[in-house]
């Protein structure tokens, strides 16, 4: 489906349209179906490098961007091939910082994931286990647009194995009427805040 504004006459170009998306970065070959004046389906293949919501919005921006058409994402179907790609390109905390609100804590996280970046951002109260949380939860709203699940930071615990300190995120996945509890884990080093972050990235890496 296409929205363009009043007034404006266009005419599918399912060739040009194909061309837009190939250059998106990952997409390796494209295919426009148009049904007259609309456009019906477009397929994608791509590698494995991006999640599939991520190249749907790329498909969406590049077409928007580039002929000033709005496409109705539900027409675009995504096939992904696996690959060396998929691990060579691993979800990683590039980057944690603070800000202190008085009372509260703002934590600003940075998740890359090969060439793409993505932030995300939490207040909490400045207790110690809170803080932890935040931490947690910022790292969920950095990847929130890439899941329909709902994702609760309800604990966090410390614990000593084989000598070393761990940190446990327990984290509840909603899905519809379904909860599923899932825990993540990140060996505890100077930085508590930072082992918070990555024991609930595994949560999202492994659980998506």
């Amino acid at each position: 489906m296409l929205e363009y504004q009043k007034g404006e006459c266009f005419v599918v170009d399912a060739k040009k349209l194909e061309s837009i998306i190939s250059q998106i970065s990952g997409v390796t070959a494209a295919r426009v179906v148009p049904d007259g004046d609309n456009l019906r389906e477009i397929h994608v293949i791509a590698d494995s490098a991006k999640n599939p919501k991520q190249i749907v919005r790329d498909v969406e921006t590049a077409i928007l961007a580039s002929t000033g058409l709005r496409i109705d994402r539900k027409i675009i179907s995504v096939a992904q091939m696996t690959g060396e790609v998929q691990s060579k390109l691993a979800y990683a905390v590039k980057s944690l910082r603070t800000e202190d609100l008085g009372k509260n804590l703002r934590v600003i996280v940075n998740i890359e994931h090969g060439d793409e970046e993505f932030e995300g951002v939490a207040e909490g109260p400045k207790t110690s286990i809170q803080k932890l949380k935040t931490a947690a939860n910022a790292v969920i709203n950095a990847l929130d647009e890439f899941s329909d699940s709902i994702y609760s930071v309800d604990d966090v615990r410390i614990i000593t194995l084989a000598g070393k300190e761990f940190l446990l995120c327990h984290i509840t996945k909603v899905d519809g009427n379904l909860e599923t509890s899932l825990i993540g884990s990140a060996e505890l080093n100077r930085d508590s805040l930072l082992a918070a972050a990555n024991a609930a990235l595994e949560v999202l890496v492994r659980f998506q």
